[in-house]
């Protein structure tokens, strides 16, 4: 499959978050697909175990991705989650096979005001 291909399967895969389309997102992942939290330490494997802790969570986030990238087989996107208390930022990355996702991690970070000395080097985004 070619990397167009690839970022459709990818980027249904992360919009179907943003509006917490779990039947599209079920339907994108392999049998035997991985997904990782790494700040948690936590790996659902298998298409049933990350769909159980999807459908488990208290509350439906709000997700909005800001961009999605890469190639070939890898894809990244970075945005936005809010799970009532404020946004974080949110990165995914989503590896492809076929019509496919077979892995996925997340991560989240909160914001933190920049150290002082870099200041004069960088501009706000």
């Amino acid at each position: 499959m070619d990397a167009a291909n690839n970022r459709g399967v990818a980027e249904r895969f992360f919009r179907a978050f943003e509006t917490w389309d779990l039947a599209t997102v079920e339907s994108l992942l392999a049998d035997d697909a991985v997904d990782g939290r790494p700040q948690s330490g936590e790996r659902f494997v298998g298409r049933s175990n990350v769909m159980g802790m999807l459908h488990a969570l208290p509350s439906v986030p709000g997700i909005r991705w800001t961009e999605i990238r890469g190639g070939a087989q890898v894809w990244i996107a970075e945005g936005t989650v809010d799970y009532g208390e404020g946004p974080v930022r949110f990165v995914g990355i989503a590896e492809t096979a076929g019509e496919l996702v077979t892995r996925s991690d997340f991560y989240f970070a909160d914001p933190f005001e920049p150290a002082d000395w870099r200041i004069p080097f960088a501009e706000r985004s």
